[in-house]
């Protein structure tokens, strides 16, 4: 009876921190307007063109696989090509996510430790952004959860000396589908093969299976290689080499919502992984792996990075928190202690909620909730109530993205309009520039051109009559000089 009442309590715990963690996501999930790289994303997964045409607009922007703005016109195919639609998509995955992480938890160790990962998961403030971000992050995060506990799933299987078919090709197709959804998932498919050869040298271990899968999936991703691989080098231009602050932080901050959260989390970590070193460098346990990914997530980045040219950026990385969460929640209840376990508990529980609550995702059931992304709406109500009804954009972008940018901008707004019903139009600064007009708004994204707004051609002749600031957006109304 006793037991019978601690799983009700369980589940009733469970379905407690679920709910409040799907809530928090889905709760004003398009508060925000799009921010560019999700216009982007909108733009190619036109569902009125082929998929051959957004194949080819991707590739006139992008420098990741297909796979999620494919998904993503899938997801306008059926359900229409409206703004609200697409996040659901990240919504989704992102859940589905820490399903899966869960479930390697409790695949790792048959205790309760899985429940506290839940509650770290469900409550981190950054997947609660990505989990509202209309771009393939949460979907490389699910397809990361997949690989690593079929990964496990398998090592069980050979630890047991079965052989089962229908994990072979889960495995390999999330193998698959992982490296066609981000290149930085290569560093996950590295870490496997790594961890694999720890084993075989080192305990002459030898996984037939994870073996199988791992060749099945690089055949399979050979066009990815082929293509992508190269794109490395140009990856993206706006990147700069990590400074002192990377170094500070290591991303833990940001991962975490902020210095004292992240801050605490790494040392907590660090603790746990002194305390239990013979766990992973002596008897070489699966959690080991863990080790192995958050070391390759780094590194690998950081020195193609030195080598080469800087290609990290923390959302590229987003997996792992996979490996610090699961080796967090399970290291703790580890500990023999009850004083310190208990009190290490409470202090990263209280942490997560208190930044939780700070975040807009709370703090807007209590007051309004700030923008973050370009205030579109805003800025074409300000256009739309003037007198002046044509607006062009004010933005510098390299000549081979310049006119993929402008049409994807145009076609967010366009959407918008469908939407609000605007009685504006775009006007092209060059055609304005030969035009009997004489005012025109300009739409400028500071966080674009690195805070500096201008006219598109500085042969124009024009004074700014109007300035309005938004969110991310620069408003400015220009007239022509007689």
């Amino acid at each position: 009876m006793l037991n019978l009442k601690i799983n009700k309590l369980v589940f009733i715990i469970i379905f407690f921190i679920s709910f409040l963690g799907i809530f928090i996501r889905a709760y004003n999930i398009n508060y925000d307007n799009f921010w560019f790289d999700e216009i982007l994303s909108f733009w190619v997964a036109d569902p009125k063109i082929s998929i051959l045409e957004s194949w080819e607009r991707h590739r006139s922007i992008e420098q990741v696989p297909f796979l999620y703005n494919l998904l993503l016109k899938v997801l306008f195919e059926i359900f229409g090509y409206n703004v609200f639609i697409g996040r659901y998509l990240s919504l989704i995955f992102n859940i589905l996510s820490i399903f899966f992480i869960i479930k390697t938890s409790r695949l790792l160790k048959k205790n309760n430790s899985y429940i506290f990962s839940l509650f770290l998961l469900n409550f981190n403030v950054y997947l609660i952004i990505y989990s509202q971000e209309l771009r393939a992050y949460s979907l490389v995060l699910f397809l990361c959860s997949t690989v690593i506990y079929y990964f496990f799933k398998s090592i069980k299987c050979n630890q047991e000396k079965k052989f089962n078919l229908n994990l072979l090709l889960l495995n390999s197709a999330s193998q698959i589908l992982m490296i066609y959804s981000h290149p930085f998932t290569l560093i996950v498919y590295f870490s496997i093969i790594t961890f694999i050869a720890i084993k075989y040298y080192k305990f002459n271990e030898s996984f037939k299976e994870l073996n199988l899968s791992i060749i099945i999936s690089l055949i399979f991703s050979f066009f990815y290689l082929y293509f992508y691989i190269d794109d490395l080098t140009g990856y993206p231009s706006w990147l700069e080499q990590p400074g002192l602050k990377f170094y500070t932080n290591f991303y833990f901050s940001t991962f975490f919502g902020s210095r004292l959260v992240g801050l605490f989390y790494l040392i907590t970590l660090l603790f746990l992984l002194f305390n239990f070193k013979k766990m992973f460098f002596k008897n070489v346990e699966n959690l080991t792996f863990f080790l192995v990914l958050l070391f390759l997530s780094y590194f690998l980045p950081l020195a193609f990075g030195y080598l080469i040219k800087p290609i990290i950026f923390h959302r590229y990385i987003i997996f792992v928190l996979i490996p610090i969460i699961i080796l967090i929640s399970i290291l703790i209840f580890e500990i023999k202690n009850q004083k310190i376990k208990i009190a290490t508990i409470i202090i990263i529980s209280v942490l997560t909620i208190g930044n939780l609550y700070t975040e807009s995702t709370v703090q807007q059931f209590i007051k309004e909730r700030p923008y973050y992304k370009p205030e579109f709406n805003r800025s074409l109500d300000e256009i739309n109530k003037s007198n002046e009804k044509y607006y062009t954009f004010d933005m510098d972008f390299p000549p081979e993205t310049r006119a993929s940018a402008f049409y994807a901008l145009e076609n967010y707004i366009i959407a918008l309009n469908k939407i609000k019903k605007y009685n504006i139009s775009y006007f092209e600064m060059n055609e304005f520039e030969n035009s009997k007009k004489k005012t025109i708004w300009t739409i400028c994204l500071p966080i674009i051109t690195k805070d500096k707004c201008k006219n598109l051609n500085p042969n124009l002749n024009s004074k700014v009559i109007l300035s309005k600031n938004f969110s991310a957006i620069s408003l400015k109304l220009i007239e022509k000089n007689n």
